[in-house]
């Protein structure tokens, strides 16, 4: 009986996932490294949210649109470090002058005059709009490099169990404690996560090379530091995951201000609001690692990469629906943790796995361009189509209708992208080959 239910366990711990022998301490500390940095970034996350809302609904509107202009300069500084470090490097340099930034906002948000703290907190909206895609998009780059297409498919659902283990402590973090201590003290709290992410990297370097030997982790990892918007101009694969990407954006982006309209309609207090929205990440989160534990592992077993990416349209259609009918912040809790449930645990790592079949300087260049300036521009239409379309006076059935629409074009281009990842993958460009 014992026995019964420690296979049970293991079962659901990998999510079903074929992890093969010399494989699992390479999974398990990706892991690991993995549920440190999705701690540090929900720590941070529901504080965002309360900070940015305090400039009301139209105010975080334009901070959208600031955010997508921060992250053009981004792409170049990020191109010329990638250019002269070595992959593990990359990791730590990245991580560390991430951790610097948010003790700087600590001392902003304690230190500075009152007058002058509502800048600081603006500021820290940009930043973190642009740092909580930097740090994942870093993290699966990494990722990608060191395992190609057949082992990205088998594994990253489970690496994927440590994100989701990790958002679900930040998230009860955050609802905890921030009334407790407040919210500036989170920013101490994040830095230390992401010091301890860099030795865990370091600690992922060397065990995956134990079973995977590879001259490049030491070596720079080259090229021009505009090469990822130059592949992206010349590569229609490249180009169709940057349109994933930006319906992404702009789905969440009708979500994420909905839950803003019902947050700031349920309390006026930053701290009340900032354990609202991190009782909402939980709940995401919940629902998330239930994903990961019972179906992606399978999804990717029998519908591959294509059924992976296409249950985000059809939940999309689904939930918006539900949401013209019953628009409460109970009904959003559960559509909105369906939704970024299948996002996150189910589409997310298929979409990872489309990295896998690139260049080296593709996955770490054209990717942090498309996962940072794509989808935050599509943050941006989405937020100012989700204000048009609030203009009707019709409620959430204009937003409805506009998801069925960008679902109908979603799902063309998830066939797309699976066809030719498929030709790609043939051809042989996969990692170090």
């Amino acid at each position: 009986m014992i026995w019964q239910r420690n296979t049970v366990a293991k079962r659901w711990l990998v999510g079903g996932n074929d992890i093969r022998p010399g494989e699992g301490g390479a999974v398990l500390t990706a892991g690991l490294l993995f549920f440190l940095l999705l701690t540090c970034l929900m720590v941070l996350r529901p504080a965002r949210e309360a900070l940015g809302l305090a400039r009301g609904v139209e105010g975080v509107r334009r901070l959208f649109l600031v955010t997508v202009v921060c992250t053009l300069p981004l792409v170049p500084l990020f191109g010329w470090l990638v250019s002269r470090c070595s992959r593990r490097r990359l990791v730590g340099l990245s991580l560390r002058l991430c951790a610097l930034i948010l003790l700087g906002f600590y001392a902003g948000l304690t230190l500075l005059p009152e007058g002058m703290r509502s800048l600081v907190a603006g500021s820290y909206y940009v930043f973190h709009s642009v740092f909580n895609l930097f740090v994942v998009s870093i993290f699966w780059a990494f990722m990608a490099d060191y395992f190609d297409l057949n082992e990205s498919i088998r594994l990253f659902p489970a690496i994927t169990l440590g994100g989701s283990l990790g958002a679900i402590l930040g998230s009860l973090i955050s609802w905890q404690l921030a009334e407790f201590v407040g919210v500036s003290a989170l920013f101490l709290l994040a830095a230390a996560l992401l010091e301890l992410a860099v030795w865990v990297a370091a600690l992922f370097g060397r065990t995956r090379t134990v079973t995977k030997v590879s001259p490049l982790d030491s070596q720079p990892i080259g090229g021009s530091w505009l090469r990822g918007i130059g592949a992206i101009t010349q590569s229609t694969y490249l180009q169709g995951v940057g349109l994933f990407v930006v319906l992404i954006g702009v789905v969440t982006t009708f979500l994420y201000f909905t839950s803003l309209n019902l947050v700031a309609a349920a309390s006026d207090s930053t701290v009340r609001q900032t354990a609202l929205f991190a009782n909402i990440n939980l709940w995401t989160q919940l629902a998330t690692l239930v994903a990961q534990g019972f179906v992606t592992a399978r999804i990717m077993r029998w519908g591959g990469v294509v059924g992976a990416l296409i249950v985000l349209p059809v939940l999309a259609v689904g939930g918006f629906a539900v949401l013209a009918v019953a628009p409460t912040l109970a009904v959003f809790t559960i559509v909105n943790a369906l939704f970024r449930a299948a996002q996150q645990g189910i589409a997310g790592p298929a979409q990872q796995t489309l990295f896998t079949v690139l260049d080296r300087q593709d996955k770490y260049k054209a990717k942090s361009f498309l996962d940072t300036f794509g989808y935050r521009a599509g943050d941006a239409v989405g937020a100012y189509l989700e204000r048009a379309l609030s203009l009707l006076g019709l409620g959430i059935f204009p937003l409805a209708a506009a998801v069925l629409g960008v679902s109908g074009v979603w799902l063309v281009l998830c066939r797309f992208l699976g066809r030719a990842q498929g030709r790609l993958a043939m051809r042989g460009r996969l990692p170090d080959a």
